[in-house]
């Protein structure tokens, strides 16, 4: 038998198989191997139809080196799924394989990486539907390596989480779709401040102007940074803001907690144009953030902190309005909240893009078992 390429488990081993005649299906285990798909991986973000930041080469590299060294390699490893036509990769199944243990029982599970993702999906370039039945055709054959798949925080409206669900249905295996809790709210942008601001009272746009006047007056200013990267100890400065979570025993703090992941996230990221950070500053020190995500002609707010000595001024609030002008001045046509039902989300959004889950088993009386302890005993008492 010829030896496989690094990072690659041969057809013997049930992970590389035909999908059809077009398509083959490669499994990457190994850190090692995930560098050859760097390119490729690339790519097809740069290139898709619905552009999605947590679906990039960048993020699945940062969080699975933090999250190998947290689990250990022995619990957590690579298991991206590489889809080639006539030697060339066409699509990228972004997942790991996690041994977890439930009510005695020891299970293999297939899941998207991190839940610090709030939408996860398959990054496709061609025919969805076929190649997401290749990822599953290539799942079923190989069966023997996992007990049960745990598909989360896909974004419904998207297509791709109908077609996994038919596909997996058209391959014989049993699954689950369950909606995920937290919405993620969201805000048309419109072609000026006024459409966005639109939805707010009399009253709450009164008290918007009001604390903008204050903030002026205190010599307060808000500043959106689009290539963070670029700006010498930007990052130590935002986890400076984001320890006074901790400080004030509000909130754990985030960006603080994982340094080294949003260092390679601006450094990654922030080259390809994907981030954007909006500062509340007084003087030259920040006193608020926003760090956030340019999805194609979406913004993305995914992690704020502030602190809470201007509490006064509603430091997100003129931040979100600060992002929000931006919008308009560049061109985005949506603000995403991203997941939860925080108050001021209610407040500005004017409608929830939802998520779906599809947890996924097999035929084996293991999986069969381990999908019992998993799914009714675990999920039954969330």
């Amino acid at each position: 038998m010829r030896s496989a390429p690094q990072g690659l488990v041969e057809m013997d081993d049930r992970e590389s198989v035909k999908a059809d005649d077009r398509y083959s299906v490669e499994a990457v285990v190994t850190e090692e191997g995930l560098d050859d798909l760097e390119e490729a991986w690339n790519r097809l973000s740069a290139s898709s139809d619905s552009p999605n930041v947590f679906a990039t080469y960048g993020w699945f590299r940062a969080w699975l080196q933090r999250l190998m060294a947290d689990e250990g390699r022995e619990r957590l490893q690579p298991y991206v799924l590489a889809i080639k036509r006539e030697g060339a990769i066409v699509g990228i199944a972004p997942l790991v394989r996690r041994v977890v243990s439930r009510f005695g029982f020891r299970v293999r599970k297939l899941e998207f990486l991190t839940h610090h993702a709030d939408y996860n999906d398959l990054v496709l370039g061609g025919d969805r539907v076929v190649l997401t039945a290749a990822v599953i055709r290539f799942l079923l054959r190989g069966a023997d390596q996992w007990e049960f798949i745990d598909l989360r925080d896909m974004h419904e409206s998207l297509g791709g989480a109908g077609i996994i669900e038919n596909s997996a249905a058209h391959a014989g295996l049993q699954y689950q779709r369950l909606h995920e809790e937290e919405p993620c709210p969201y805000l048309p942008i419109g072609r000026d401040l006024a459409d966005a601001t639109k939805k707010l009272s009399a009253h709450e746009r009164s008290t918007l102007r009001r604390r903008k006047e204050l903030a002026i007056q205190a010599g307060l200013r808000t500043r959106i940074i689009e290539n963070p990267e670029r700006e010498s100890g930007l990052l130590d400065k935002l986890i400076a803001v984001d320890r006074q979570k901790e400080l004030h025993r509000v909130t754990p703090s985030f960006i603080a907690a994982y340094p080294e992941v949003f260092r390679a996230l601006m450094d990654d990221l922030g080259t390809k144009g994907l981030l954007y950070v909006g500062l509340l500053e007084s003087g030259d020190r920040p006193v608020a953030f926003q760090f956030g995500f340019r999805c194609g002609n979406k913004l993305w707010d995914y992690a704020k902190a502030y602190d809470r000595s201007f509490a006064r001024f509603a430091p997100g609030t003129l931040l979100l309005t600060a992002v929000l002008e931006f919008g308009v001045n560049q061109g985005y046509s949506e603000y995403d909240f991203l997941r939860g039902e925080d108050t001021y989300k209610t407040v500005w959004s004017t409608g929830n893009h939802r998520r779906v889950r599809y947890l996924i088993w097999n035929r084996s009386l293991m999986s069969r078992l381990g999908a019992f302890a998993y799914f009714k005993l675990h999920l039954g008492r969330r």
